[in-house]
């Protein structure tokens, strides 16, 4: 009879929560009158001084509140802002320093995701940045153009601080790309497209607080933002505008179509531009995941870009307006996307130097839950390696994020993958009972005992434990991760 009672009253809170809950949907929805009520926030471009020849940011973590709904005041975290963060943007071949200030109630990091950085500037669980402390990373950047971010990385408090609105995206620009006939200006005709979701259900108090944990973090509701804000607008100017898709989401896959379905030309993946623009009428992104794509626009039309949520069964739900696009009367012309965008190495795996095996369970890779004095695997720098990664769960979806490298996918479920997925990328979806296999290529220089991350982007199943580290040593060095110890240290580096 106690356990009948127990029962009950855990459906009576959640009965009591859901009703809560939809109080404050109908709030939000009554606060933007339908909808698509706000001019789309840009995050500002981050500035920038020169320290000789050396390109340096000044970037301050800080806590604050924001107004999603007025007179809802809720506690936000951002840099350089209450909530949110400038989008960075260096060249490759530059060298460049970001002094990162932690003013937040407790430590954290700042990890570059997507960006070939030395493992110590990295910003994974090893570089904390302590409470009142200032990290000062630095590197020369060396990759292609390409649309990446950068978001909080301690061990265990990722999807917290993430969730709070620590997020902003990092831009690398290079010669090749910068001569192509593309949309570049920022904010105008070339835009970041950051989906994340809102922090209200951290928010001390709010009823959100108890779905959140007894739930979890998936539900692509309308509590999903874009650049901080719901449903926004953007008017359109030019015949034709570059979004840079990125799902900064903690735990849902969306898949992205407009509402007419029209087509659009996907131009680049996380490792920077296609040889050619792919045609597409819509698009699937996994946590972490970005995509830059070119949408053609008429004179004086409204155009709204849904999302729907892919299930763990494979389903994918129905369309949700996620941003409204309004073409003025008159657009100025563009030119259309070139045919051909750049040259990449063909996809080989002559120089495989071996395979290995991730399986992902609950939240485990290869029965082994994350420690942080622990290495699980050892490359030799400049090598090649398959990593054949396999999702043993019947019903849970998972991703599979490396730190410090591009990869090619070879195959999803032993076919050939989309061909939007056969470029190089940092980050990918792994389906339920499906192997994905993986081209890794590592870094030329060894980590010198600092490691990189391997794990689930989804930021409930990664801070549970869905993480591992893996050593970049030289040539001739032991394979055998026991024998190597982990470097640890501050943020001083």
């Amino acid at each position: 009879m106690a356990k009948r009672r127990t029962l009950a009253w855990t459906a009576s809170l959640a009965t009591l929560a859901l009703i809560a809950v939809g109080t404050q949907f109908w709030a939000l929805g009554q606060s933007r009158l339908g909808g698509f009520d706000s001019p789309l926030n840009v995050p500002p471009l981050a500035e920038s001084t020169m320290e000789g020849s050396v390109r340096t940011f000044d970037l301050a973590l800080q806590a604050g509140t924001t107004e999603f709904v007025e007179g809802n005041p809720v506690e936000t975290w951002g840099i350089n802002a209450s909530y949110l963060a400038p989008t960075l943007r260096a060249a490759d071949g530059e060298q460049i320093k970001i002094n990162v200030a932690n003013s937040l109630p407790e430590d954290t990091t700042l990890h570059w995701h997507g960006l070939h950085v030395p493992a110590v500037m990295d910003g994974g669980p090893h570089q904390p940045i302590h409470m009142g402390a200032t990290w000062a990373p630095h590197w020369t950047v060396s990759q292609a153009a390409s649309t990446n971010w950068y978001h909080p990385h301690l061990h265990g408090r990722s999807e917290a601080h993430v969730k709070l609105g620590v997020v902003g995206m990092f831009i690398v620009d290079d010669s090749e790309e910068s001569a192509l006939d593309l949309p570049r200006t920022y904010g105008f005709d070339d835009l970041p497209i950051i989906i994340h979701d809102a922090p209200v259900g951290l928010t001390a108090g709010n009823p959100l607080d108890f779905l959140y944990e007894l739930f979890g973090a998936r539900g692509g509701d309308s509590l999903t933002l874009i650049n901080g804000q719901y449903e926004p607008y953007f008017d359109v100017s030019t015949s034709l505008l570059r979004l840079r898709l990125l799902n900064a989401s903690i735990g849902d896959v969306f898949e992205f179509a407009f509402s007419d379905a029209r087509d659009f030309s996907i131009i680049a993946s996380e490792g920077g531009l296609f040889e050619k623009p792919l045609t597409q009428d819509r698009i699937l992104m996994s946590p972490g995941e970005r995509y830059e794509i070119v949408v053609k626009f008429q004179p004086g039309e409204t155009v709204t870009l849904n999302r729907s949520v892919l299930d763990d069964d494979g389903s994918v739900g129905g369309p949700m307006p996620t941003i409204e696009f309004r073409a003025a009367s008159a657009l100025a012309g563009s030119a259309e996307v070139p045919e051909t965008l750049t040259a990449l190495a063909p996809t080989s795996t002559d120089e495989v130097v071996r395979t290995r095996n991730f399986d992902m369970s609950g939240v485990a890779i290869n029965g082994l839950m994350m420690q942080m004095d622990r290495i699980d695997q050892v490359v030799h720098a400049g090598t090649k390696e398959i990593w054949a990664v396999r999702n043993l769960d019947r019903r849970e979806l998972h991703n599979f994020h490396v730190h410090g490298v591009s990869f090619r996918v070879l195959s999803v479920g032993g076919n050939a993958p989309e061909p939007h997925q056969s470029w190089d990328k940092d980050t990918v979806l792994i389906p339920p009972e499906t192997t994905v296999e993986l081209l890794v290529t590592f870094p030329e220089e060894a980590s010198e005992g600092w490691p990189f991350m391997f794990h689930c982007h989804f930021l409930r199943h990664e801070g549970r434990g869905m993480m591992g580290q893996y050593l970049v040593v030289e040539a001739g060095e032991s394979l055998e991760p026991g024998d190597h110890l982990i470097s640890t240290g501050a943020s001083d580096h």
